[in-house]
């Protein structure tokens, strides 16, 4: 009979505990369900109600500022300003025969490395933190030799002048960076 009694006795508590159980997820979804929702009442409410124009339409708020309104009081005025162009002194102009035969110079766009990875997560990674830094960056992929390589590259910049500047930014960041020249 002992043992018949501690089956009892188990039975009896689990089935305890699990109204108990049951009772208590009750209490706190009743609680959660009925607790006010924070930042709701904290909203201001629309003073004015919008009434649609006889037409149907809604007034459009907006009608100062494209011009089909008045413009408000406080706005301010605009001017109109012209800017002559000014025209060289025919004196300083070179002859055009001349600038004719030299020969155009190839223009360049630079642009800056920041990286060069065998796997896209380091340059996926790299790029994370430069955009963190508010450096705009893509990755290139290149296969060299039967080698795929992930370089982290930032610009074209129009000037070796710019790319440079960025270089020392990425530099004072920790950054190690070269600059290279593409057509």
């Amino acid at each position: 009979m002992a043992g018949r009694s501690g089956f009892g006795t188990w039975f009896y508590g689990f089935l305890v505990g699990g109204v108990v159980g049951v009772g208590a997820c009750a209490a706190a979804a009743l609680f959660i369900t009925n607790a006010p929702i924070p930042f709701i009442n904290k909203v201001n409410q629309a003073s004015e109600k919008i009434n649609p124009i006889a037409n149907g339409a809604i007034p459009d708020p907006n009608a100062a500022l494209n011009g089909t309104g008045d413009s408000p009081a406080n706005a301010p005025k605009s001017k109109v300003v012209t800017v002559e162009p000014q025209y060289p002194n025919p004196a300083d102009v070179a002859n055009p025969k001349e600038e004719a035969k030299q020969p155009a110079e190839e223009t360049y766009r630079y642009v800056v490395q920041a990286g060069a990875f065998k796997g896209e997560a380091e340059a996926e990674n790299l790029r994370a933190e430069l955009g963190l830094l508010g450096f705009e960056s893509r990755i290139i992929k290149r296969v060299e030799n039967g080698t795929t390589w992930y370089r982290v590259r930032l610009g074209p910049y129009g000037t070796n002048q710019e790319a440079n500047d960025v270089k020392t930014r990425l530099m004072q960041n920790s950054f190690q960076a070269t600059v290279g020249r593409v057509k």
